[in-house]
């Protein structure tokens, strides 16, 4: 379970988000895998660029854009993530602090 909202998530290799229009939906592509992903998920991975982002800004951007409270939006998001985490569809990276910054 992904606790630290101050961690960085991004897709792991090999891994997209697609809309596929003879399905007529989105699929989250990876090795040997393809998933049908809920419109909830596909809102989240959208938002989450090659590089990453950390959890508490994904979180903060969803709630404000859906005015709803943050807590239960970190809640979901959280759930979500840990579960493609376990899955292998994300990878989940504590934030280093750069020494010269914290000087």
């Amino acid at each position: 379970m992904i606790r630290d909202e101050r961690c960085i998530v991004a897709p792991k290799a090999g891994v997209r988000l697609r809309f596929d229009p003879v399905r007529g939906r989105h699929v989250l592509l990876a090795p040997e895998r393809v998933l049908f992903p809920c419109p909830t998920t596909v809102e989240i991975l959208g938002r989450i660029p090659p590089g990453g982002i950390r959890i508490d800004r994904l979180v903060d951007a969803l709630a404000a854009e859906y005015d709803a409270p943050r807590e239960v939006i970190a809640q979901d998001v959280r759930d979500l993530l840990s579960g493609l985490a376990r899955d292998r569809m994300i990878r989940v990276e504590r934030e280093t602090q750069d020494v010269d910054a914290a000087a």
